[in-house]
């Protein structure tokens, strides 16, 4: 039931205009760093990170917060559809 919902909220993300993944996943490469370190410095699994550069989850919003922190940036910058 809860793909099912993460599903669904990823699409209506996505029709939305947002591309977190597609954010995410930029700014990881504009910073020059790997999928471990930015997972390790925020304590998650790694493969939690990459589940939101691909788009299969969302990151929660205190998620959002520390990615914005880590990358020095504004959750703004991560949800936009404009980059």
């Amino acid at each position: 039931m809860r793909e099912v919902a993460d599903n669904k909220f990823n699409q209506l993300m996505h029709e939305s205009g947002f591309n977190i993944a597609k954010n995410l996943k930029q700014l990881r490469r504009e910073r020059n760093v790997t999928q471990k370190e930015v997972a390790q410095h925020l304590n998650i699994d790694v493969t939690t990170l990459s589940h939101y550069e691909t788009g299969i989850r969302m990151p929660d919003i205190d998620t959002l917060i520390a990615l914005a922190k880590y990358y020095d940036t504004d959750i703004n910058r991560i949800i936009s559809s404009e980059t």
